[in-house]
């Protein structure tokens, strides 16, 4: 047996004509580095898989690497199996409760797998998203799942590293999975002119979200098929967040031509305009209805009861593990483009 010492590891390698000073010795070197000593086995000690060896001699080895805190070094793993059993998800907002769902959803499937899941927020920063994406790769993650900050997401359809977004990217050589945002804003329309509203607003999150613009475009398109009154004055852009909902229904209920109806561009922002609404003696959904987006938990509750378009969370967060997971482990997958129905739910913020 031929011991391998240095300051990162202890590699014990093991031969059919195992001598057992060699355990010693190991045992003795690896305590001198440094304060705390880390035993690094080879990939049999790790598995429990040791073979031409007594059986009582392979539990001795366990037992010193318990002993001197042994951890697997996953950076040594990685030059000897190429993998580092490690996932990347990158979201504009883990504050948001969309966000935080659909995170959840990938970190349990990733878990059940074997893998640890990197979670990274941008704050809806084009430049920070580039850098993590960067970083990520430096790291050597096995996969990464992101949704873009902006229009214009980096293509990673050539990376060494497998990727699955979470946006539709016409055009593009990438697997994504997607809600209709499109499909999700005519759905909006739809219901509020079945409920009688006839002035319609629309307040969003940033310019850039392409989901964001999605949703806009479906929603007045269809008024314009249903030949309904629409104002551009009415569209207002802001944060995907509750402040900029309460503060940008406060500029729209200032004007004269204050709308009857005001599509959201998410539940946070829907949130934030039925709270100004209501603080100021408007009632809704009599006098102005309010339609959010994503059917976060928070717009179920008894004092909001908010109309909302859902989207369907953890299946997107789930999905999009699923398929990184199968291109991470070899299986030829064709580039998947998914893309996933919007659903209605009516509460007490509409007619």
């Amino acid at each position: 047996t031929k011991a391998i010492l240095d300051r990162q590891f202890v590699e014990v390698l093991i031969a059919p004509d195992y001598e057992p000073a060699a355990l010693d010795y190991a045992k003795k070197k690896a305590n001198e580095i440094e304060e705390k000593a880390v035993a690094y086995a080879n990939h049999m000690v790790e598995e429990h898989q040791i073979t031409k060896m007594a059986y009582d001699k392979a539990n001795e080895i366990l037992e010193a690497a318990k002993e001197m805190g042994y951890r697997p070094n996953i950076h040594a793993r990685y030059l000897k199996t190429n993998k580092t059993n490690t996932l990347a998800l990158i979201v504009p907002d883990i504050s948001n409760p969309f966000f935080a769902d659909i995170a959840l959803a990938v970190n349990e499937y990733a878990y059940e797998k074997g893998y640890t899941t990197i979670l990274c927020s941008t704050n809806w920063n084009v430049e920070i998203e580039k850098q993590q994406i960067e970083q990520l790769e430096n790291q050597r993650v096995d996969g990464i799942i992101y949704k873009p900050a902006g229009r214009n997401p980096m293509d990673l359809s050539g990376s060494f590293i497998p990727s699955v977004l979470i946006s539709c990217i016409p055009g593009e050589n990438s697997t994504y999975i997607e809600v209709d945002n499109y499909s999700g804003g005519r759905t909006a329309a739809d219901h509020l002119v079945k409920c009688g509203y006839s002035r319609f607003a629309f307040i969003g999150g940033t310019r850039d979200s392409q989901s964001n613009q999605f949703r806009i475009d479906g929603y007045y398109e269809r008024l314009k098929e249903l030949r309904m009154d629409i104002c551009e004055d009415r569209i207002l852009y802001g944060g995907f967040s509750v402040e900029s909902g309460y503060r940008l229904a406060a500029g729209l209920m200032a004007g004269a031509d204050k709308p009857d109806a005001i599509f959201c561009g998410n539940d946070l922002i829907a949130i934030g305009v039925q709270q100004f609404l209501l603080e100021h003696n408007y009632k809704v959904p009599e006098e102005i209805g309010v339609v959010g987006f994503d059917d976060i938990l928070l717009a179920g509750l008894p004092q909001i009861q908010m109309t909302t378009i859902a989207q369907p969370r953890s299946l997107m967060g789930k999905t999009a593990a699923e398929i990184l997971l199968e291109s991470i482990e070899g299986r030829e997958i064709e580039q998947k483009h998914i893309i996933l129905e919007p659903q209605l739910v009516i509460r007490r913020s509409t007619r």
